[in-house]
């Protein structure tokens, strides 16, 4: 019998967490680390560390969890799912529309125009669990929380408010969805990597980017645009997700702590997000942006990104299939009710 990288790298995981747990090593405390490509000030680092300081109130140093901020193990989002399976990390918190590739039900909370209110991203979190859930299962990994970005809008060198500010502008998205809505809407985007993001502005190479207030913040993106125009576009989530076989071989007592408290981390991440917004907008004008909301936003602007992103959800329904449509129903059943 072959035995593959892969397979080593999951018997490894097992072997060294049954180690700890047989012998008086494991009473010193378990040690993971938890993979970030953002850092510790972003909203994701925030929950990460909201996460890591509610599981010590219950198990103490049973588990001892490492932040790994800003890619500090060597991994974007997109090498995350992979990273977990295999057992090179324990645990992440990642993109989860970078992951489009292994299944397209991933790309649903970047669908246009979505869910376009932290109550709707909650409400279609929960619709969408049970499946997430299963695909992980699958490739040997525990979903555990959410973290929402908040609402994506438009950084660029000038306000939004035309359908010629958005032909050829050469933007930033930060997944499949993104990428051909604004190609079918006339622009040139570019999806680039977070961690890439400094680079290409600083050299021209792109001249907006599809991301957050939030996430302009944490950039300083007023070193590079001006403007940031509200529309609400997306709102991606990010999930923390642990590695199956070293969950499983923790003390029963600590698999429960975990489980219970995802929770208040998903209460916890919806509460920083919507904080989160407000407070972008404010920094950012501190900084000499301006800010132009969704009701100074022409209707025209509005009507040539949803016939855009039209496209992109008949695509993504043909795409994921029964499961994708049932997920939807559900959503705009609840949604409505």
């Amino acid at each position: 019998m072959t035995i593959s990288r892969r397979d080593l790298l999951k018997y490894s995981t097992i072997l060294g967490a049954a180690t700890l747990v047989g012998t008086p090593a494991f009473s010193a405390g378990v040690k993971w680390d938890l993979a970030d490509e953002y850092g510790s000030q972003s909203l994701t680092g925030q929950a990460c560390k909201f996460f890591i300081d509610e599981l010590k109130k219950k198990v103490g140093d049973a588990l001892q969890i490492t932040y790994q901020g800003g890619g500090a193990l060597g991994y974007k989002s997109a090498d995350h799912f992979d990273a977990v399976e295999d057992g090179a990390v324990q645990i992440a918190i990642t993109l989860m529309t970078q992951l489009g590739g292994i299944d397209p039900l991933f790309n649903l909370t970047s669908l246009p125009f979505m869910a376009r209110s932290p109550e709707e991203a909650m409400l279609l979190w929960k619709t969408a669990k049970p499946e997430y859930s299963k695909i992980f299962d699958d490739h040997d990994m525990k979903l555990l929380w959410a973290m929402p970005n908040a609402p994506s809008g438009i950084h660029a060198k000038m306000p939004i408010t035309s359908v010629d500010a958005i032909k050829g502008l050469r933007i930033r998205t930060y997944d499949v969805n993104g990428t051909q809505t604004l190609v079918n809407a006339g622009a040139s985007p570019l999806q680039i990597a977070w961690g890439d993001l400094i680079p290409q502005l600083s050299t021209g190479g792109i001249d907006a980017v599809l991301t957050s207030a939030d996430g302009g913040m944490q950039l300083s993106i007023w070193d590079y645009v001006s403007d940031f125009t509200e529309i609400n576009y997306a709102m991606g989530l990010f999930v923390c997700h642990v590695n199956k076989p070293a969950f499983d071989a923790l003390p029963a007592d600590v698999q429960a702590a975990i489980m219970d408290i995802c929770d208040a981390c998903d209460a916890y991440a919806w509460k920083i997000v919507v904080e989160s917004i407000e407070k972008s907008y404010k920094v950012m004008s501190e900084h000499g942006m301006t800010i132009t909301h969704d009701d100074d936003v022409p209707d025209e602007v509005f009507k040539l990104l949803q016939d855009a992103g039209k496209k992109v959800r008949d695509e993504w329904l043909a795409q994921a299939g029964e499961k994708g449509e049932t997920v939807l129903k559900a959503f705009e059943a609840q949604k409505s009710s």
